[in-house]
């Protein structure tokens, strides 16, 4: 059973696998959340792009309030030719219209060959 002061996230990511760890990584660091307080689920283009919203509409009603929104550059598979300027405009839009739907704090994440970058969206 769950404590009642116990926080619960989601992270969404893309499935490349060259990012999906130092994703995780920031995302804990960032959000004090530990690897076994959180969904994480990916799809092809990650938040960048919308999606089925099965696993998102399952986690709200299982207490989340931490939400990660990630994508990245560098060559997305599933964006394919799609700059990484663009890509970070999808995933702000995306973001924004999930503020709306569900409550608690979002977190924006993208990252690129460069490293990975990640901001609490108000």
């Amino acid at each position: 059973m769950k404590e009642k002061s116990e926080r619960f996230g989601y992270l969404r990511s893309c499935m490349d696998r060259r990012f999906m760890d130092e994703v995780r990584m920031v995302f804990e660091e960032k959000t004090g959340l530990s690897a076994t307080q959180y969904w994480h689920e990916s799809y092809p283009g990650g938040s960048a792009l919308p999606t089925d919203e099965t696993g998102e509409q399952y986690v709200s009603k299982h207490g989340v309030s931490v939400w990660g929104w990630a994508a990245h550059g560098s060559g997305c598979g599933g964006q394919p030719g799609v700059s990484d300027g663009e890509i970070t405009v999808r995933l702000t839009e995306v973001i924004n219209q999930k503020k709306e739907k569900y409550p608690g704090d979002h977190y924006k994440i993208f990252s690129t060959d460069a490293g990975t970058t990640i901001e609490k969206i108000e």
